[in-house]
């Protein structure tokens, strides 16, 4: 025998929402909860990062550590300053790296060198301790990642 088909019962407009509040309005509003959060971590990390530099930058010390690093740099097609960008970025991390070269006012070339270069290599401090848990020599792994950094930046200097 088959089974009456009743309809659904009618469900009050809101029911079960937030509040009554529609899905898409509850979604968006997650949303930009979790943008403003990440803005606010990204502000924390980049803005010092920048500052420093261009501290450096307008008190001269910039142009003398770009001076000394110059001849290092040259080898990778970037210019002394950048030296900062790399080492900011290898003890701190990836973006307060590239936030240390926004005021060197790098070209498409050397944007895409220091990139790479630091894409490979950032973070030591921080990553060393996660490969030690993990049961590798932290020591070597830096090591490798910053001949492979200084390998890549070198090979696209020659090919870009």
């Amino acid at each position: 025998m088959a089974r009456p088909i009743h309809p659904p019962a009618a469900v009050p407009r809101g029911a079960g929402l937030e509040g009554g509040a529609h899905p898409l309005r509850l979604a968006v509003a997650r949303g930009l909860r979790s943008t403003l959060r990440v803005l606010a971590d990204l502000a924390r990390t980049m803005l010092p990062a920048m500052i420093v530099v261009m501290i450096l930058d307008r008190s001269g010390w910039l142009a003398r550590i770009a001076g000394l690093a110059a001849p290092a740099m040259a080898w990778f097609g970037l210019p002394g300053g950048s030296a900062l960008a790399l080492l900011i970025g290898n003890t701190v991390g990836l973006y307060s790296g590239v936030a240390a070269a926004v005021p060197l006012g790098l070209d498409y070339k050397e944007w895409t060198i220091l990139g790479t270069m630091l894409a490979i290599s950032h973070a030591h401090p921080v990553e060393a301790s996660i490969i030690a848990r993990a049961g590798a020599n932290p020591w070597t792994v830096m090591a490798a990642r910053l001949l492979a950094s200084a390998a890549a930046g070198a090979l696209l200097n020659l090919v870009l």
